[in-house]
């Protein structure tokens, strides 16, 4: 048996890896519900062999704007390599791209007809999104496990036999159930290696032992790998956004419009700036509703954030409540989620403010429950993924306001005559320039704009979503 001061430590390596793992399924229901996502186009387009390696994983990423180090694209490689032998099949990579809580889905996109085309960016993109979600989910958990295992009792054998009850060689859900107290169906599909709904003893060696260096060795992570965290600061952009990017996604569009004049160019530019900016809304929706599901008590959750009783969210009282849910964003990113929602531009968030972060569009409240753990890891999943999508927005308006001659002003009034875009005016000029978005990516792009629900959108509007709010340096 292990004892108490292992088990937490080990408990507490469980819950990074459930949260992970929750984290990269709604990443993959999101990819593998847009109607062009076809997995084998895309596993040809990275292979040129038949298998996938670790250098055409980190090609892939590179030319996508996301700047890793090779040696973080192992352990994605070992993890899910069936064969153990450094590469991916067919099989495997599906493993990683598929999900796994949605069937119907998974039997869907598993089932498409194969075809080589040349692949959209958002496809390519989404794909790379989860890869790289892979490296900063291995970059992340790289001090948990060197924690645990630089506890002195620790073992992989005693550890296993603590949760194995019955000595049967296998760990089953329910005993896994058992030890964290709680369903872990999230945790159970991370350990299950090779995806016999059972965990042997070499399963769960692989998953708690460090990817990087010699496990011994505290400063191994830094010392031969720098991790994604690191690069992100390098990079001044956030982890799934780089410059690189935005760029690699507007520079495609070049030969569609090579002809055409100069202000024609710059609404193509727009038209795909406004698909990318619908796209990222619809992931924070997505998120939105993950939470919403779990009815829980928003007033309660603004108290949370507002410790000193003012009902007034200033961006200091907003960064101590993050650090409270050990998220840690940067000054540029904190001002840049908070003036997403400041919709009274006062530099605080009031109520309403606040509960527009967070609240889906169709919430219907059932019964409520108090915050839990379950409610408390949605709640981050949410915030995470609108900074990170916030920053991404605010580097696609950077690179559009570097554009030579690129005007505001004119461009809106090319979209309307009037003075406000009303939505199926927005919607007429983004099919007039090759961009079909459904009904509810069209909503959730007019409601970013049009934060004072007037259903139209006024030039103020516009201006105040299409600048860039981050100061010059």
């Amino acid at each position: 048996m292990i004892n108490s001061q292992t088990k937490k430590k080990l408990l507490k390596l469980f819950n990074k890896l459930e949260e992970s793992e929750i984290h990269s399924e709604s990443m993959r229901q999101i990819l593998c519900s847009q109607e062009d996502f076809e997995p084998y186009s895309i596993f040809k387009k990275i292979s040129n062999s038949g298998y996938i390696s670790s250098q055409e994983i980190y090609n892939l990423l590179q030319q996508n704007g996301l700047i890793v180090q090779l040696e973080q694209v192992s352990p994605i490689i070992k993890w899910y390599s069936q064969k153990c032998d450094n590469r991916l099949t067919y099989g495997d990579f599906l493993q990683i791209v598929l999900p796994a809580n949605n069937l119907e889905l998974r039997k869907l996109v598993s089932q498409k007809p194969t075809f080589i085309k040349d692949l959209s960016y958002e496809i390519e993109y989404g794909v790379c999104r989860i890869f790289y979600k892979e490296i900063q989910i291995a970059d992340e958990i790289q001090l948990y496990k060197q924690d645990l295992i630089q506890t002195p009792d620790f073992d992989y054998r005693i550890a296993f036999q603590t949760i194995d009850q019955f000595n049967s060689g296998f760990i089953q859900q329910d005993l896994l159930e058992h030890f964290v107290n709680r369903d872990c169906n999230d945790l159970m599909r991370r350990l299950d290696q090779n995806r016999d709904s059972q965990i042997d003893l070499e399963d769960f060696r692989i998953a708690l032992e460090p990817q990087y260096g010699n496990i011994n060795s505290q400063k191994s992570t830094t010392s031969t790998v720098t991790s994604v965290k690191q690069i992100e600061v390098q990079n001044q952009f956030p982890n799934r956004r780089a410059k690189q990017s935005v760029a690699k996604h507007i520079d495609r569009n070049k030969k569609i419009v090579q002809q055409k004049k100069v202000q024609s160019y710059d609404m193509d530019y727009l038209a795909e700036a406004l698909k990318i900016i619908s796209e990222l809304e619809y992931e924070n929706e997505f998120r939105k509703e993950e939470l919403g599901y779990l009815q829980y008590d928003f007033l309660e959750l603004f108290s949370f954030f507002d410790q000193d009783k003012t009902s007034k969210l200033a961006p200091g009282d907003v960064k101590a409540a993050l650090e409270e849910l050990e998220i840690y964003p940067t000054q540029s990113q904190l001002y840049l989620w908070m003036k997403r929602y400041d919709i009274d531009r006062d530099g605080k968030w009031n109520i309403r403010e606040f509960l527009t972060a967070f609240k889906p569009i169709n919430y219907q409240k059932i019964n409520i429950r108090q915050l839990d753990k379950e409610i408390l890891n949605a709640i981050k999943n949410v915030i995470k993924t609108e900074i990170e999508n916030e920053v991404a927005i605010e580097c696609l308006r950077k690179k559009l306001s570097q554009r030579p001659n690129f005007n505001l002003k004119t461009l809106f009034t090319l979209i309307t005559s009037n003075q406000i875009i009303l939505e199926q005016e927005l919607k007429t000029f983004l099919e007039n320039h090759g961009v079909y978005l459904d009904d509810k990516n069209l909503e959730l792009l007019m409601r970013r704009f049009d934060r004072n629900e007037q259903q139209y959108i006024t030039y103020s509007d516009f201006l105040n979503e299409m600048q860039p709010k981050q100061p010059k340096p």
